[in-house]
């Protein structure tokens, strides 16, 4: 296959207006999007909470208007691009709005929240857990939507065709950023994982698009530590990959037992695996180093002020989390990729 070629193509999809080259190939066949998991695609609820999010500068620096978002990278999350492939609006952070607010809103809420895992223990006081996430939505079910929607059939079939976007179980898997993980944590958290699938099931959610946990073993923050430096941990991948191989096994039993039930599973461990090794071709240079911190000396956090690097599109890592070109290129190779993103029953691109 004419590698030249495929890169040609995909430095063109780059290049169109995402709002209007995907927009102009998709209808609104799916209404809504609802969004739950964890800082990989929190919008800003962190933001209303006592912990806080990335409200600061240098985050958001590359977003609409430069300005933070409590969004924990640089720019746009993966969420927002499969938003604007769907020809929906970027769907905003729930705690960010008020009950007239929510009482309008029919193309989809961001429950999502920074430091939260799958178990109800994960970082609880400073995020919102996946069970507080889905509580949520169920007010919204309950309180919001009929306000839009004039009939009970009407606000069901709008969930129905809705697409429900979950990613996570990263934070799972450390204790006061303390690594725990083990296969019995993994099936574990599988088990947990498909409670909450379930729940939302019973909510009426028919159409799901589930992401696998990250490298975190590959993290700068990780990375950093091992030698030759920048390798990644392989005691942390080697305990996600287990959870990760199961996953798709989770859904598809989910599938077989729940009416309707389809999915799309994103492989996000394999696409952040693959960009340290291939990412050049994309122009994605630094593979491993943070952009904020310029640096990997120090706490490697990014701080209220830090100089970032001055080309945030040559770095897959903003911080912890990758770039907004790294999302992009997520994306855009989830959407014509079945190798990235495998739809079972329900087709977005």
């Amino acid at each position: 296959m004419n590698t030249q070629y495929l890169t040609l193509c995909f430095v063109l999809t780059l290049l169109l207006p995402l709002s209007s080259a995907m927009n102009s190939c998709h209808s609104k066949q799916i209404p809504a999007m609802y969004v739950f998991g964890d800082s990989l695609i929190d919008c800003g609820n962190n933001n209303h909470l006592p912990g806080g999010g990335a409200t600061f500068f240098p985050y958001g620096i590359d977003f609409i208007g430069g300005k933070p978002t409590g969004r924990a990278t640089n720019g746009k999350t993966v969420v927002d691009f499969l938003a604007l492939h769907l020809g929906l609006p970027l769907a905003p952070a729930y705690l960010g709005l008020s009950n007239h607010q929510r009482n309008k809103i029919g193309e989809g809420i961001n429950y999502a929240s920074g430091g939260s895992g799958i178990l109800p223990d994960t970082n609880n006081v400073t995020s919102l857990t996946l069970d507080k996430q889905i509580k949520f939505f169920h007010r919204t079910v309950k309180h919001n939507l009929p306000k839009l929607f004039s009939e009970k059939q009407k606000v069901e079939k709008h969930i129905s065709e809705s697409l429900f976007f979950v990613s996570t179980g990263v934070n799972d898997y450390f204790h006061n950023g303390i690594f725990r993980g083990d296969r019995k944590l993994a099936l574990y958290l599988l088990n947990e994982f498909s409670l909450r699938i379930q729940r939302l099931y019973s909510l009426g959610a028919r159409k799901f698009f589930v992401n696998n946990v990250p490298p975190a073993g590959c993290f700068p923050s990780k990375a950093v530590h091992n030698r030759p430096r920048g390798k990644c941990d392989e005691k942390i991948n080697k305990a996600i990959t287990f959870y990760n191989r199961r996953l798709p096994e989770v859904l598809h039993e989910l599938q077989s037992k729940l009416p309707g039930f389809t999915f799309v599973h994103s492989d996000l461990y394999r696409y952040l695996m693959e960009m340290r090794e291939t990412g050049n071709s994309y122009g994605i240079l630094e593979t491993w180093k943070p952009c904020c911190p310029n640096t990997i000396y120090g706490d490697l956090k990014c701080h209220p002020n830090t100089v970032p690097c001055p080309n945030r599109n040559t770095h897959l890592f903003f911080d912890d989390h990758p770039t907004q070109i790294a999302n992009q290129i997520y994306a855009t190779r989830c959407f014509n990729e079945a190798t990235i993103c495998k739809p079972s029953g329900l087709k977005l691109f």
